[in-house]
């Protein structure tokens, strides 16, 4: 791909294309949304009650948590490009087992299947895209890319109803038969994906990585913005290289800070409500407007308004920043699903189903324009390359735990409570708000590099000291040199400094 695209034009291409896996996800996601209320399919199925519906969609979220753990091998192995062409080749069994299934068993194991695939491609994706990027598009870049999940999502809908004329069973065989061939366009398409820079001086292939830095920067690979950033992370993994591999206990211990907020930051994402909308939107509508596909119609709608919003987030989030989009979308999702549940409760008749379903928009859209996306980017960002797969594991994990979690209680939750399932989601984004405000760090604008130095676990000081090892070749003078870190503070450069002048 890279002989054909250079610079941004290659960044982006790449971002997008490798986030079919994203895509992937989104749309098995929402297909199933439409396949719970399609007659065919739920005859066939012996007419599951509310439990196993919530079984058929929370499996494949139990499959993709049970992979997140081996995909760190995976990446650290095997590579970032590989790894993404295992999730696509196991999805595609997956795919095609729901495809052909005709009891509940084998559907269950379809999705389960599906999620092995999908939880190797929604560990991976996010650290790939944002270690093509730079800090200053980093964030739109990655969001970008994370964004197509709901385009996905939006397909699954419009696809789901346009099947739902079908009068047979390829009314839902149809579009799941449809996830095979998106998982086998990605399959072939890795192929032409460039690897990873950081990946790839890990491994001691300096040359490709050069390279392929220098198809991103669209120039030279002997021109100076090209060196400077192959030297920086080559500095930069090899004094990592001399801590060894990390351990699951030194995420615990050393790493405890970072981990604990990407584990945080996809629970809460999760918890915010959002799945109420993606995995049930049918079934909701159904509530106020009666069986029909329309329902299956007004979820493709709301999943028009989901990706709107994911492309308002590609714009903000490297002007806004990461910590006040979490904070903004937290208080205004408190909002949206309190007057969701407020209409829900109280009968004013035509007009609760308006205001239900404008509600459930903006809420969607909120959700889309701020945690929708960036959840997904900022674990990726704050955990340097030595542990940046253990991390990413860890925080994706927690997600498809949640989701999990989510997907199975919230049809039970809507039957015996109803309106207040709303309240109870409303709830979590007060939770939110104040675990943003109080523990997470801002990322914007800084190179994963930089941003080790942000947290108190003794990456400051490796940054430091990277940033001197890259000039040792030059005089030292008395200015401080321009690329240190700007996290760090004056003195702890200074000191630095000086240290470095007496040992030479």
């Amino acid at each position: 791909m890279g002989k054909l695209l250079k610079g941004s034009a290659l960044l982006y291409s790449v971002a997008i294309f490798a986030s079919l896996g994203q895509f992937l996800f989104g749309y098995d996601q929402g297909v199933m949304s439409g396949i719970l209320v399609n007659n065919s399919w739920l005859n066939l199925m012996g007419n599951p009650n509310a439990t196993m519906q919530g079984m058929v969609v929370a499996i494949f979220e139990l499959g993709a948590w049970a992979t997140t753990y081996p995909t760190s091998y995976f990446m650290d192995t095997i590579g970032r490009r590989w790894t993404i062409m295992v999730g696509a080749l196991i999805f595609i069994v997956g795919g095609v087992l729901q495809t052909a299934s005709n009891t509940i068993v084998q559907i269950l194991m379809g999705r389960l299947i599906a999620g092995f695939g999908i939880g190797f491609l929604s560990t991976v994706l996010p650290v790939y895209t944002a270690e093509l990027s730079r800090a200053h598009n980093r964030g739109r870049v990655t969001v970008l890319g994370m964004s197509v999940n709901m385009l996905g999502y939006t397909a699954s809908a419009f696809i789901d109803y346009g099947f739902a004329h079908v009068e047979s069973d390829w009314s839902f065989r149809g579009p799941l038969l449809l996830q095979v061939v998106f998982a086998l366009i990605l399959a072939v398409g890795t192929l032409a994906l460039p690897e990873s820079p950081r990946f790839l001086i890990s491994k001691n292939k300096d040359k490709i990585a050069l390279k392929n830095l220098a198809d991103m920067h669209n120039k030279d690979e002997d021109h100076p913005d090209v060196c400077k950033e192959y030297d920086e992370i080559k500095s930069a993994l090899d004094l990592e290289a001399k801590l060894g591999q990390p351990t699951w206990l030194e995420m615990f211990t050393t790493y405890r800070k970072r981990s604990m907020i990407g584990i945080a930051v996809q629970a809460l994402g999760q918890l915010a409500g959002i799945n109420i909308v993606t995995y049930y939107a049918p079934k909701m509508y159904e509530v106020i407007l009666g069986p029909g596909i329309q329902t299956i119609l007004f979820a493709g709608y709301t999943a028009i308004v989901y990706f709107g919003g994911a492309l308002i987030a590609s714009v903000l989030v490297d002007r806004v920043g990461r910590r006040p989009l979490f904070m903004y979308g937290s208080f205004f999702m408190t909002i949206w699903l309190t007057l969701m549940a407020v209409f829900n409760k109280v009968d004013l008749g035509q007009a609760s189903t308006v205001l239900v379903i404008t509600f459930t928009m903006i809420f969607v859209g909120t959700f889309g324009a701020t945690w929708a996306c960036v959840d997904w980017l900022y674990p990726a960002e704050i955990f340097p390359f030595r542990t940046r797969a253990k991390g990413m594991s860890l925080a994706v994990s927690s997600n498809w735990l949640c989701n999990f979690a989510v997907g199975l209680f919230t049809p039970p939750m809507l039957e015996s409570i109803g309106w207040a399932t709303y309240l109870f989601y409303a709830a979590w984004n007060v939770v939110a708000f104040f675990v943003v405000w109080k523990w997470f760090v801002e990322t914007k604008g800084k190179t994963l590099e930089e941003i080790d130095a942000v947290f108190n676990d003794g990456a400051a000081a490796v940054d430091i000291n990277k940033s001197f090892d890259y000039h040792q070749t030059q005089q030292l003078g008395e200015e401080k040199p321009t690329t240190f870190n700007a996290s760090v503070s004056d003195e702890e450069q200074d000191a630095a400094l000086k240290n470095k002048k007496e040992q030479a």
